[in-house]
Order: structure tokens, then C-alpha cells, then sequence
């Protein structure tokens, strides 16, 4: 297993839930906060990032892990800008849906995968 993939996953469990979504909203935007989770409202992304907020329901804390996850995986690799495009762009490896509604789906393997084959720059398949 690499390493990268580890440390992101343990960065993800390890942090707070509300700190782990101020990161995720200061890096790539409470929309694609609000659109990675599925929530219906768009101010609860900022209302999740508030240390006394309202508690994600555990799916949505699972979808708020996975999105962090492949964020901080690209964004190690390939810069914010780039991890940012990455996630809201069709991927070929996804069936040309966006990473972000694989994350909302919790296809985890696959949008995993797709982010490592991005880096290591493997061609699509």
C-alpha cells in the first residue's frame, strides 16, 4: 500500500470532523462541499466547518473523509489548483462522471484509483 494513501486516510480519520470541513471549504469551495456530500442546503458546509455546527450524519461525515482523502492525496501531488480541477473535471477512469459525484456515491476503490493513476500519470483506460 503507498504511503500517500495511508497518510491521507489517517489524516482523515484522525481530524476533527468540523476541522476537516473548514479545510475542505477553504481549499476547493463550499459548492463542491455541498455538491461532494449531496446537502440540500448550501449554507450547511459552513454551518458543518463551525466548531459548535451541527454534527454531518454518518454518511455524510463518510462522504466529507473520502473527499478530504482524495483532495489531500492530489493536492500533496499536484498542487490545490490542479486538485481542484481534478475533482469538479469528467474523468475518464470514472466513466466520465466527476470525481466529486463519485466521492457523493462512496466509490471509494474507484475515485482512489482514479486519483493515483492521475498522479503516476498512467493512461486512461
Amino acid at each position: 500500500m503507498r504511503s500517500d494513501v495511508v497518510a491521507s486516510h489517517a489524516d482523515a480519520t484522525r481530524l476533527d470532523i468540523h476541522d476537516l470541513v473548514r479545510i475542505l471549504n477553504e481549499n476547493v469551495g463550499t459548492t463542491v462541499v455541498q455538491a461532494m456530500t449531496g446537502a440540500k442546503d448550501r449554507g450547511q458546509p459552513a454551518a458543518w466547518a463551525r466548531a459548535d455546527g451541527p454534527e454531518p450524519r454518518l454518511k455524510t461525515v463518510n462522504q466529507l473523509r473520502l473527499g478530504y482523502r482524495v483532495w489531500h492525496l492530489m493536492a500533496q501531488a499536484e498542487g490545490r489548483n490542479v486538485a481542484l480541477a481534478w475533482l469538479v473535471g469528467a474523468n475518464p477512469r470514472l466513466g466520465e462522471t466527476t470525481p466529486v459525484s463519485a466521492v457523493r456515491d462512496l466509490k471509494s476503490a474507484e475515485v482512489i484509483g482514479a486519483a493515483l493513476a492521475f498522479i503516476d500519470g498512467s493512461p486512461a483506460a
